[in-house]
């Protein structure tokens, strides 16, 4: 997938080779001339990751860096401050404005690729935020959970996961499986934001995974209206032949053809409410469990511990 780079230079010369240098890398880069504009452009299409330069016509990179970061939304995109200037005190500045990191004009090209790569690097396993989803990743999805276990509070975990990504994408491309993905994300946000409360967590935990931290009373409407919402929407992710077919053609690695059926979804959790459970570690697994049990059904289901059946 590639990553969005949003870079706010004022110098239009140096911008549009700083840019030209970024796509030759293989990075999607949108440019920006004034910190208002670059702040704009960030809602337009939420970057991996901003470059920003120290000295800009309407607003500095320090005040730009702090509204940035004050956003909620956005306070986990890592932030590379670029500038002339070389003073220790700037840097520091920099750092306590909330920019992940800083690097002085002129530089050369490998240096900043490397400076790119490495907090791309370290936003992907540390930040809160999946791009692609807009949901939390897995480190807050632990920590969420980890409260839940420790508090002795009735909860339920579900996992969701897709079926039937990986012959999806041999099909019909890397950009449509991003659009599936997308369209999976919102629904989790949808179903939570009508029919759940603040208290209700969503988060990607792998690729075509996700997972719901919720009360055990709300669980069964979150998978009903979860398995509804796709199983309607997944057909405009295919073409009428294949949707006609209800299958996929694709090729074994021996260049054999064979069928796979149109996406599916399935749902298996567990609640502390009907069963002890000791730690987030014993939730993972009881739920893990229930989910490779859905997984082996054919069509959409949801299961909860003890396999009762509800959809």
């Amino acid at each position: 997938m590639t990553e969005k780079i949003l870079l706010i230079e004022d110098e239009e010369p140096i911008a549009e080779l700083i840019a030209l240098n970024l796509r030759m890398e293989g990075y999607e880069v949108s440019v920006a001339y004034t910190g208002y504009d670059g702040f704009d452009k960030i809602y337009e299409d939420i970057p991996n990751l901003i470059l920003c330069d120290l000295i800009l016509p309407d607003i500095d990179g320090f005040e730009l860096c702090k509204r940035i970061k004050a956003d909620e939304r956005m306070r986990r995109v890592p932030i590379i401050i670029l500038t002339a200037r070389k003073g220790l005190e700037d840097k520091i500045a920099a750092m306590k404005a909330g920019a992940d990191d800083f690097i002085s004009k002129p530089f050369e090209y490998e240096e900043l690729y490397a400076r790119i790569e490495m907090n791309l690097w370290r936003s992907r396993r540390t930040y809160d935020i999946d791009f692609l989803t807009q949901l939390p990743g897995f480190l807050p999805f632990l920590d969420a959970l980890s409260q839940k276990a420790q508090s002795q509070e009735p909860f339920s975990l579900i996992f969701v996961a897709i079926k039937g990504l990986k012959e999806y994408r041999q099909v019909y491309g890397e950009e449509n499986l991003e659009n599936v993905l997308k369209f999976v994300g919102e629904t989790i946000r949808e179903v939570l934001k009508k029919e759940g409360t603040k208290k209700d967590f969503a988060a990607v935990v792998g690729i075509g995974k996700f997972a719901i931290v919720t009360a055990p009373e709300r669980a069964d409407h979150f998978a009903h209206s979860i398995i509804k919402i796709f199983n309607e929407g997944v057909r405009s992710f295919y073409s009428l032949g294949d949707l006609e077919r209800g299958a996929i053609t694709i090729l074994t690695r021996r260049g054999m053809e064979r069928t796979a059926p149109i996406m599916t979804v399935h749902i298996g959790g567990c609640s502390n409410a009907t069963r002890k459970i000791n730690s987030m570690w014993d939730a993972i697994e009881i739920a893990d469990e229930v989910l490779e049990y859905s997984m082996g059904f054919t069509t959409s289901s949801y299961f909860m511990d003890r396999r009762k059946q509800y959809c």
